[in-house]
């Protein structure tokens, strides 16, 4: 399920950013982009947003920006520390080396950078405080759109009963018309000299080929399963993931029974509708 909230905290030396956005997934994908000084850290805020979510690709974003002042200090200390280093290579070489402030702050590429800004002591509670918020503010953000994904499934699930009920109700009628085509078929065929208890033979097996009572019985058990996990407060993405696969089954099974105009067309409806809901399954968690 998607979902996406940032905080942040300001103290007197630096400010402390959170983020946290997610996208939809089949299982669930963390990512964390940390300061280098904080990665001491990581595996407690990961096993936090573990214990909160079960689906999703997730990314965990967390910055500090020093102060200005601060910043300068850090700065001036790594023109001080660059400079000794080149003061020492004209020592060692009998060189001259003249670099500019620019040209001695790119030597961090060659160095190892040292502007994670490791010299601020921030402790882990603030941390974990303000992931915390950002984490409640982030399942709200879910929570708002699993109410919208909610409504959708709702309307789908009852367009799929509409359907049912529709081709429930035409089946018989596709028997009577069959057992009048196959009649007239035979009549024309043997010059009205038709046995009637074999007519009616033929049409009771036809009846039973087209019957989809066993069909349609269990997708109104999946249908009623569904509304059951919609409406509770468990994780039940990957549940409904299986019923849509199960109801497929059974609405293809009909589609092949019932070889009709009018029933292939509330067919097609109802794998629609099922197309639509296992688009909104991943959206659940």
């Amino acid at each position: 399920m998607t979902g996406y909230a940032q905080k942040s905290v300001e103290s007197e030396n630096y400010t402390l950013f959170c983020e946290i956005k997610s996208l939809n997934n089949k299982f669930l994908e963390l990512k964390f982009k940390l300061p280098p000084f904080l990665f001491g850290i990581e595996n407690k805020l990961r096993q936090m947003l573990k214990s909160s979510i079960k689906r999703g690709k997730v990314e965990v974003f967390i910055r500090v920006d020093v102060k200005e002042n601060l910043e300068f200090d850090f700065i001036k200390s790594l023109l001080k520390r660059y400079y000794n280093i080149v003061k020492v290579i004209e020592r060692e070489t009998d060189l001259k080396v003249q670099v500019s402030i620019s040209e001695l702050l790119s030597l961090r590429n060659l160095l190892g950078q040292r502007d994670d800004y490791s010299f601020i002591q921030i402790p882990d509670q603030k941390i974990i405080d303000v992931f915390t918020q950002t984490l409640g503010a982030f399942q709200y953000s879910r929570q708002i759109e699993g109410n919208n994904t909610k409504k959708d499934l709702i309307k789908y699930i009852k367009d799929i009963n509409n359907s049912l009920k529709k081709i429930d109700k035409k089946c018989p009628k596709v028997t009577q018309r069959y057992k009048k085509q196959l009649k007239e078929k035979i009549n024309e065929l043997l010059d009205n000299k038709v046995d009637e208890s074999r007519l009616m033979m033929e049409v009771g097996i036809l009846a039973s080929k087209v019957d989809i009572s066993e069909e349609i019985s269990r997708i109104n058990g999946h249908i009623s399963k569904m509304f059951d996990l919609i409406n509770s407060n468990e994780s039940c993405g990957r549940e409904l993931d299986f019923i849509i696969q199960e109801l497929n089954r059974e609405v293809n099974t009909i589609g092949s029974k019932v070889p009709d105009f009018t029933v292939s067309e509330e067919v097609v409806l109802t794998k629609t509708s099922l197309e639509k809901i296992k688009e909104q399954a991943r959206n659940i968690e």
